[in-house]
């Protein structure tokens, strides 16, 4: 999973840029996405679960991409 860079103490946030959604809404609320890993696997005794948790912007749903590990990114196609 990626690390987020460490942010310096002496900043201020009108020094950041805000992270928008495809649809140009700025809020997110907080979602769970499970995965299922197979014992044989793990090795363990059962199957194991993983949750990830996800932002999901407020206004058309979609999940904000660049916050996710990058195995579970969709894929952009070129011609975008």
């Amino acid at each position: 999973m990626e690390q987020q860079a460490q942010i310096p103490m002496n900043f201020s946030l009108n020094d950041a840029r805000d992270i928008n959604c495809e649809c140009g809404s700025g809020v997110f609320m907080t979602g769970m996405k499970f995965k299922k890993v197979s014992r044989l696997i793990t090795g363990g005794a059962k199957d194991s679960i993983i949750p990830i948790e996800v932002f999901l912007c407020t206004q058309c749903g979609k999940t904000l991409q660049e916050l996710l590990p990058e195995e579970l990114r969709e894929k952009q196609s070129i011609a975008e």
